[in-house]
């Protein structure tokens, strides 16, 4: 009598594959703002009552911008050059993605706010804005994001 040998290796091979699959731990992406250096967000918050909880500052050249507490969008009353034209601010947040738009009035500019110095980041609740070099915004907050230069823009 002759016994066949089969290898259950090949059958098992789609299986195996899809249990490594399915356990991988998904990457995830590096923030631009991981390096910077961290500020203590109550050093830029505001406790004016039309304002309060809200952080804003300024670039070292003088954009406005902020974040509003509540999980608010963040933004700034700033565009780059290479805004659609008639912006004059760019904003994000957990539900919209970042984009440009034309507002009535400013939004994230408080008077005597604070420079963030190049190199640094403000955190409030899940967003983060930081100041690269030259002066480059960025803003972080969930899938959403933008950086602002004063010649160009990334938005997503």
């Amino acid at each position: 009598m002759h016994i066949r040998s089969k290898s259950f290796l090949p059958a098992m091979l789609p299986v195996a594959i899809g249990v490594a699959i399915a356990t991988a731990t998904p990457a995830v992406a590096d923030s631009v703002l991981d390096p910077y250096t961290p500020v203590e967000f109550t050093e830029y918050q505001v406790s004016d009552s039309n304002a309060y909880g809200n952080v804003y500052f300024t670039t070292p050249d003088g954009r406005a911008c902020g974040i509003l507490y509540n999980s608010g969008p963040a933004g700034c009353d700033a565009v780059p050059i290479d805004a659609p034209s008639g912006s004059n601010q760019v904003r994000v947040a957990v539900i919209e993605p970042a984009h440009f738009l034309s507002a009535a009035n400013p939004t994230f500019s408080y008077p005597n706010a604070k420079i963030l110095p190049e190199g640094h980041k403000i955190t409030l609740q899940n967003t983060t804005c930081g100041i690269g070099y030259q002066g480059t915004v960025t803003c972080e907050v969930g899938d959403h994001a933008f950086t602002i230069a004063a010649t160009y823009s990334e938005l997503s």
